[in-house]
């Protein structure tokens, strides 16, 4: 009945606990004066890549009567499944302009850098869909795994908490604060989402563009070999579905 409602309810739920939890209660300092806005920026961003991921990569198993019925280019499945993602992403992204509004933000020129850092996300969802989507034909419990792993993908990834609080906690903790630094580096998201938050909480490029250049690397070779294991698994995608 709420439609599209869908799209812009469940990340606006989330966004408020969080900024509730972390900003209120716990009294995590957000950079840029707003959490609402700080938060809202990386979770939508979050929200589109394990969309798209957890759709991916059960795109083929959920269409397995038209895998074995009719003859077409299969990974357009999978390729239509990171669109959608993307397009809920793009409605989402309405819910940034009253909190923007709110918090007195402003958008300038650095909002020509959103569709980079969109192509970067889609790339890294499709290629890693791709290869998850082909395995998940032959092991079904896959798809669970993945709902599994992007949860704690997201606690790696600062979406809720800024980078700066990371590297704080950790410095001078030895091999558990080089840990917890490589873990947030090695990242792509990582600086995916500092992208978003770098647009829309402080109006400026992208600061970090070394990191994004790893992910932009990343992406590109989760596609390549993405799609290199969906050519060699498809073979029998028809008898397994």
């Amino acid at each position: 009945m709420l439609g599209v409602g869908w799209t812009l309810l469940n990340p606006l739920i989330f966004m408020l606990v969080y900024s509730l939890v972390f900003g209120k209660f716990l009294k995590v300092h957000y950079p840029g004066g707003s959490a609402t806005v700080f938060i809202l920026s990386g979770l939508l961003t979050w929200t589109f890549f394990s969309q798209a991921l957890i759709m991916a990569t059960s795109s083929i198993v959920a269409n397995g009567s038209l895998v074995r019925k009719v003859a077409f280019p299969w990974v357009l499945l999978s390729i239509s499944s990171v669109i959608a993602a993307l397009v809920n992403f793009a409605i989402s992204l309405l819910l940034m302009i009253p909190f923007m509004f709110l918090a007195h933000k402003g958008v300038g020129l650095p909002v020509l850098a959103v569709p980079l850092l969109v192509a970067v996300t889609f790339a890294l969802s499709l290629g890693l869909g791709l290869v998850l989507a082909a395995g998940n034909v032959y092991l079904r419990d896959l798809s669970y795994l993945v709902n599994l792993g992007t949860l704690i993908w997201f606690y790696i990834t600062p979406v809720i908490y800024p980078l700066a609080l990371v590297q704080t906690k950790f410095s001078g903790h030895g091999l558990e604060g080089d840990a917890a630094h490589a873990v947030i580096y090695i990242n792509p998201m990582t600086w995916v989402v500092l992208g978003f938050q770098d647009v829309f909480v402080f109006n400026r490029w992208p600061q970090h563009w070394h990191g994004l250049g790893y992910s932009v690397v990343f992406s590109a070779l989760s596609i390549w070999i993405g799609l290199r294991v969906f050519r060699r698994l498809r073979r029998r995608f028809a008898e397994e579905v």
